[in-house]
């Protein structure tokens, strides 16, 4: 207000992902759940991002269903609770959401890499 800015979603995604990244992730959390405009997919995956970093996955899994809510979709998402499932030595919902993936025809994409060896080039998949 005392600057004339409308409060827009990219300032309240700032805020939230500097709260995430500080550690502060139920702050954060009740920030987004609070937010004068609907949080998107992206704030969400922000928000789990950080849980992954400081290793909170009584909250990921609370972040995650709220951003299957809005972006059912989000492939990073699933891969990312898939590896604090496993991380954590909780293999059957690490099975349980592969097999959501699978259900909806979601499939982790190769990554591929290229080096160049005396003018020939090499590829791998992954």
């Amino acid at each position: 207000k005392v600057y004339g800015l409308n409060h827009e979603l990219e300032h309240y995604a700032a805020v939230a992902d500097l709260l995430g990244r500080a550690g502060k992730l139920e702050e954060a959390y009740d920030f987004i759940s609070n937010m004068r405009v609907e949080p998107t997919g992206s704030v969400w995956s922000m928000l789990l991002s950080s849980c992954s970093v400081h290793k909170n996955l009584e909250l990921a899994e609370k972040v995650a269903e709220k951003l299957f809510a809005v972006d059912s979709e989000n492939m990073g998402a699933y891969v990312l609770m898939c590896n604090m499932y496993a991380a954590n030595g909780r293999w059957k919902e690490m099975a349980k959401l592969r097999l959501r993936m699978k259900k909806r025809g979601m499939r982790k994409k190769p990554a591929c890499s290229w080096i160049e060896v005396k003018n020939k080039t090499h590829g791998f998949v992954s």
